[in-house]
């Protein structure tokens, strides 16, 4: 995990993303991976991609998939079960997308100093 968190804090940090958006997004990145580990089958990949405005990755396991996959903060006291409300906190967007062969989960981070349009 370590190895992989230092991997993708290079690649993003070489897309210009820095401080505080590049910490939130590494951290987001590993909420995902470790639900991939005790969650989704214990393997799964992990895709960047850049376009002109924002930084996404993906993060894709081969478990068994859920129907609905809840993002909400669980009630005080409960142990865990907070990586997915952190991913989507963090950054700009989160989707989840699951099915019955595997679900797919991808977070996304606006680039500094580039405006969108609208």
């Amino acid at each position: 995990m370590t190895r992989l968190r230092h991997a993708v804090a290079a690649a993003a940090d070489a897309t210009g993303l820095a401080g505080d958006p590049l910490e939130d997004f590494v951290l987001a990145v590993h909420e995902l991976v470790t639900n991939v580990v005790r969650h989704g089958g214990g393997s799964g990949r992990l895709r960047l991609l850049r376009d002109a405005a924002t930084l996404s990755c993906q993060v894709i396991d081969h478990g068994p998939g859920t129907e609905d996959v809840p993002i909400a903060l669980p009630r005080p006291g409960t142990p865990g079960h907070r990586g997915l409300w952190l991913a989507q906190q963090l950054t700009d967007n989160l989707v989840i997308n699951s099915a019955p062969d595997g679900t797919t989960a991808t977070i996304t981070a606006r680039l500094p100093g580039l405006q969108s349009s609208g």
